[in-house]
């Protein structure tokens, strides 16, 4: 609105012909003006085609991807729930008992992943 208003007085002093430096200066107002203005309008479009596409890429489901699957690996799960309890379980200044409770705890988690990979070593080859 205060840009409006500039604008109209600029219009009205170049109309009574008084002479000044202003005409230079408004010209320059302008194109700034216009850069932006066309600098607001790429920013809106840019909104408007980052918001599209993260509509396109949240409304199809995908699959994650890993950088490497071995690690996951099962067996390599169990070497480290192996070392825990063999190697540095015991070397840990703790209770017996907490040390006691941790080990059955990890060798619990070592029998699930077995039963786990035994099951996917069916489903694979049926």
């Amino acid at each position: 609105m205060a840009l409006d208003i500039r604008r109209q007085e600029d219009r009205i002093r170049a109309q009574a012909g008084s002479v000044s430096a202003r005409s230079d200066a408004t010209k320059v107002e302008q194109v700034q003006a216009k850069a932006f203005d066309a600098s607001i309008a790429r920013s809106e479009q840019a909104a408007r085609r980052t918001k599209e596409t993260f509509i396109g890429q949240i409304g199809r489901p995908r699959k994650p991807k890993l950088a490497n699957p071995g690690l996951f690996d099962l067996s390599r799960s169990q070497e480290i729930l192996n070392y825990l309890i063999n190697d540095l379980l015991p070397e840990l200044d703790i209770d017996k008992e907490i040390a006691s409770i941790t080990a059955t705890m990890l060798s619990e988690e070592i029998d699930n992943r077995r039963e786990l990979q035994n099951r996917l070593s069916q489903v694979q080859t049926q």
